[in-house]
């Protein structure tokens, strides 16, 4: 057991006893040392209710803050605490309910020790082999139930889309094999960062160049592979999608390595001696999984070999995989969060029940997330990554392998609370009908998926629009008033699809602004348009001068403007040069009167 916990046991139990004598222990919270945790633990969360998540120090609070989570400090004196790795020694009161799960696939490194497993009334391992090998040493908190973290790899959440965005994100040459590396910590003894980690320039003219590293990787190593041209540091503990995309992978003794397996990747592994920290079976595992090198003058030529006789060790890699999991099949953190609700039943989701105060509307294409939709208002602060906070805030979750995006509206004045409920809908509820109508006329916005409406004390109170996550590579914002690649064709694409998919149609964006327009780019320099923000819409019959002038809102230069607008005139038959001016005095016309309105809202507060 660790010094602090002797330091810290008897005030801990003392002040812990104290006040569940004062007021009983209700809360759940999730202990998170870093953000590996959040990775393993966010497929159990997803069918749980929200645990709210308690860190050690302010570094690690401003870290999980930037991923747009909120934590608590420590200390804190909980009913129960779920944790993915070995930290009981911090909640050292008897009475807690302790949960924990391994925050690696099998154990690649020795069990810790007994006393500390046993302090946990569960434990969750990857597999029934592992907790009988844990059995052995006289662990009995053990239960085999999967690797959550890997959950995503078989439930559909990588669909081929979404890879192939991430190759284009990491500028991915098709025309090469794509090849990972990874490590484990260099302070274990088991690490071969430091055969590679200088010489990866070698082979960045052949391959597509991927590299991970453990967490707690020394600086020296990060950096040189940070500034080597051509590699690509993955810099996240959500690697997953990165080995799904690879061709090969090479590691030493990592436990990553049980994911490459898992995902049936060809595997390389650098020779590591044995020390006092190997264990002889998972060495044994690597040995008939891997093909096994001693330095990075063999690397070239086993990489040809491994590329060539990728199948010959499929066997081996079904067996270990056999050993380390129990199932894999995406629904490890459903069966941990099942186990978790036998000794917490209150993290039960709630069942859907008639709420008087909150209205869905549910596109019924997804029906299956009714529940995750009906218990939005509340996962919605304490879940989800951060995408956009301002005047609306919106979340990004992970949900029965969907990616989605939930846009929360900011409260409304009084008079807007009296209009929303009685009188015109909230922005969720327009967002959501107006993005159905806007597909069934062939237009692209990102597909709905549901809203949510709040009410209190009779009057509207907040609302919640769910679509799915659209993926872009930029929007006009991005290229308005830069030095953009291809700008010209991109605008003339802009304008064709306003015409087309919009006007064509009857569609108005009311708000057609730079940042609305997302952008992503296809092959033979093409690209496609979709709209967001899309609340405030008309579905009116568009004009020529109507169309044209949807366009001052855009804030853009005279040069950029010149060209949107000739192209619009040139689908539209009409003269490009009478479109040019008309365009430039729309847009002339749009900045005074937001210039206006800046004016008149600074002259009322100074005012008050």
């Amino acid at each position: 057991m660790v010094l602090s916990y002797y330091v810290i046991k008897y005030p801990y139990k003392l002040v812990w006893n104290l006040l569940n004598s004062v007021k009983k222990r209700t809360e759940i919270i999730f202990y998170c040392a870093n953000e590996l945790d959040l990775e393993i633990f966010k497929n159990v969360q997803k069918e749980l209710k929200s645990v709210p998540v308690v860190t050690k120090n302010r570094r690690i609070q401003r870290k999980l803050q930037e991923l747009g989570v909120r934590s608590r400090l420590m200390p804190v004196f909980p009913k129960a605490v779920i944790m993915c790795r070995q930290a009981c020694y911090l909640f050292p009161e008897s009475k807690i309910i302790r949960i924990g799960i391994n925050h690696g696939a099998y154990h690649f490194k020795p069990f810790a020790n007994v006393a500390g497993h046993n302090m946990f009334n569960q434990f969750f391992f990857s597999s029934s082999q592992e907790v009988k090998e844990a059995e052995q040493i006289g662990i009995t908190s053990g239960v085999g139930v999967g690797f959550p973290k890997l959950d995503d790899a078989f439930n559909g959440t990588y669909n081929p889309k979404i890879l192939n965005n991430l190759r284009c994100e990491l500028n991915i040459d098709p025309r090469k094999k794509t090849i990972l590396f990874s490590a484990t910590w260099d302070g274990s003894e088991m690490s071969a960062v430091h055969l590679w980690y200088d010489k990866l320039n070698a082979l960045t003219n052949d391959y597509n160049v991927l590299v991970t590293v453990h967490i707690w990787t020394s600086d020296k190593y990060k950096d040189k592979i940070k500034e080597t041209t051509g590699v690509k540091f993955i810099d996240t503990q959500n690697i997953t999608p990165y080995i799904i995309i690879s061709d090969i992978c090479i590691c030493d003794t990592s436990s990553i390595i049980s994911e490459m397996c898992a995902l049936n990747k060809p595997i390389v592994t650098f020779k590591v001696p044995v020390v006092r920290r190997t264990v002889p079976e998972v060495r044994e595992i690597i040995k008939n999984i891997s093909f096994q090198i001693d330095d990075f003058a063999e690397l070239e030529e086993s990489l040809k070999h491994a590329f060539k006789n990728s199948h010959l060790l499929q066997n081996e890699r079904e067996a270990a995989n056999k050993r380390m999991f129990e199932k894999l099949d995406g629904k490890a953190g459903e069966r941990v969060a099942n186990k978790i609700t036998e000794l917490l039943p209150e993290l039960k989701m709630k069942a859907n029940t008639i709420n008087p105060n909150q209205k869905n509307l549910l596109n019924p294409k997804f029906s299956d997330l009714e529940s995750f939709i009906h218990n939005l208002p509340e996962r919605f602060e304490k879940e989800g990554h951060v995408l956009y906070k301002g005047r609306n805030e919106i979340r990004v979750f992970e949900y029965k392998g969907l990616k989605l995006n939930v846009k929360s509206f900011k409260v409304p004045h009084f008079i807007n609370k009296v209009a929303y409920a009685y009188l015109r809908g909230s922005k969720a509820k327009h967002s959501f009908e107006y993005a159905l109508k806007i597909r069934d006329c062939g237009s692209e916005t990102p597909e709905p998926v549901a809203c949510v409406e709040l009410w209190k004390s009779g009057l509207f109170d907040r609302s919640y629009y769910v679509s799915l996550h659209h993926q872009y590579d930029f929007t006009i914002r991005d290229l308005i008033g830069f030095d953009f690649p291809d700008k010209e064709n991109i605008l003339k694409q802009f304008a064709v699809f306003t015409y087309v998919k919009l006007h064509k149609n009857s569609i108005h964006h009311l708000d057609y602004s730079r940042g609305n327009i997302l952008i992503q780019k296809l092959e033979n320099q093409q690209y496609d348009f979709s709209i967001v923000d899309i609340n405030r819409m008309k579905f009116e019959k568009m004009d020529y001068i109507k169309g044209l002038k949807n366009f001052s809102q855009i804030w853009a230069n005279e040069d950029e403007l010149a060209i949107v607008a000739r192209e619009y005139a040139r689908i539209n038959n009409k003269n490009e040069d009478e479109a040019s001016n008309l365009l430039i005095q729309f847009d002339k016309e749009h900045k005074e009167k937001i210039e206006r309105k800046k004016r008149f809202k600074k002259l009322f507060k100074s005012s008050k």
